[in-house]
């Protein structure tokens, strides 16, 4: 099975901006994005995730500009899976209230069983806390793990 991915909004932002979490010069989350691309994974959101990528992308004007990538009618067919329902889940309010901002993409997470890329190390954490990851076996990585993933072994 092919597998897929939910990008955070913070792996778009630092794509875009080329950085890292903590503004250093990184191409990681950006080479993770192209990689994705090229090898025809499905990029999942909903409404929600999707807004959220337009919102904090429609205020750079630098190149590459990901927005217009994202939007590209030369986007291969089925690149961009959308979801259109995210129920809510039983496990969901042991979640960590530091990390409740973010329930909404860890539905998306449990109903696609696609694999969630992120910066957020505390939601990461939280996760592992709440046992989220083994109860629905979602991958939860940081974007080098998840570029690693794509990557063939080396012999």
């Amino acid at each position: 099975m092919t597998p897929r991915f939910i990008l955070d909004e913070n792996v778009i932002i630092l794509a875009q901006k080329l950085e890292n979490d903590r503004g250093e010069k990184d191409s990681t989350c950006y080479d993770l994005l192209d990689q994705i691309i090229k090898i025809c994974h499905p990029i999942v959101v909903d409404l929600i995730l999707w807004r959220k990528y337009m919102r904090q992308l429609g205020g750079f004007q630098t190149t590459p500009h990901l927005a217009g990538v994202l939007k590209s009618p030369t986007l291969p067919a089925g690149k961009l899976a959308f979801q259109q329902d995210t129920p809510q889940f039983d496990e969901e309010t042991d979640i960590p209230q530091g990390s409740q901002d973010d329930v909404e993409i860890v539905r998306l997470a449990v109903v696609t069983r696609a694999i969630l890329v992120t910066t957020d190390q505390p939601l990461i954490n939280d996760l592992k806390t709440a046992g989220i990851p083994e109860i629905y076996n979602l991958q939860v990585v940081l974007p080098g793990d998840a570029l690693n993933l794509l990557q063939p072994p080396l012999h």
